[in-house]
């Protein structure tokens, strides 16, 4: 049976990208697939360059969500003048700026906590333990989708629960005092679950790939 580790996702502000075409950069309700990738490989010490690597580490990823406090959205406006003198920082480096004013609507989910339950699949390019010992003392400082967003406190939870699936193990968390919102992965579309685009090709830093989550309240009367 698994061994899934337990992690806590709180702080003033967390982003978990959607797909974004445009100005506008939506947040998912919940951690993401690729987001939990990236928050992984920097305490690992790995660099977005890293890309065959990060992109075996995220294929690995087997989790659920739990919702412990529901967040509000907001939005960010924000404006920048980039001319051809100026410098950007990107995730590839510094890179020299254009012509014109840079125009971003970033939305982030403000006060959320969630709780993730955490395994890894086979063929993964670390072990359960080495992501233990780098959350407990990352190599880096950690983030919550963006840089901008700083953990309120330690991630990784002493807690460890062996179970089937994410599903049973997230059941399994204290404290189930209420009914709580929860995330997790499915083999097929059905009633109640959505696609979500949430693998990303880190090598061309694009999305590359969807998954059917499923959306329900886990109650204490059912839970496993």
């Amino acid at each position: 049976m698994p061994e899934f580790l337990v992690l806590r996702l709180e702080g003033p502000l967390q982003a978990w990208g959607d797909v974004a075409l445009d100005p506008r950069r939506p947040t998912l309700p919940f951690p993401t697939r690729s987001g939990v990738a990236g928050l992984l490989a920097n305490a690992l010490g790995w660099r977005y360059r890293d890309a065959a690597r990060l992109t075996a580490l995220q294929d690995a990823l087997w989790f659920a969500v739990r919702e412990d406090r529901a967040p509000r959205v907001i939005e960010d406006f924000q404006t920048v003048d980039l001319n051809a003198s100026g410098t950007g920082w990107t995730a590839w480096g510094p890179e020299k700026g254009g012509d014109d004013t840079h125009i971003l609507a970033k939305f982030y989910l403000a006060d959320a906590c969630f709780t993730l339950a955490l395994t890894l699949r086979a063929a993964a390019p670390v072990s359960l333990e080495e992501l233990a010992a780098a959350l407990a003392s990352p190599a880096r400082p950690l983030y919550l989708g963006r840089k901008c967003c700083p953990p309120a406190g330690p991630i990784l939870q002493p807690a460890r629960i062996s179970a089937a699936d994410p599903r049973q193990a997230i059941g399994q968390l204290p404290p189930l005092d209420h009914r709580w919102r929860c995330w997790h992965e499915v083999p097929h579309s059905a009633l109640g679950t959505r696609e979500v685009w949430d693998r990303r090709d880190f090598a061309s830093n694009r999305f590359a790939g969807a998954r059917y989550v499923a959306e329900e309240w886990i109650a204490p009367e059912v839970a496993p």
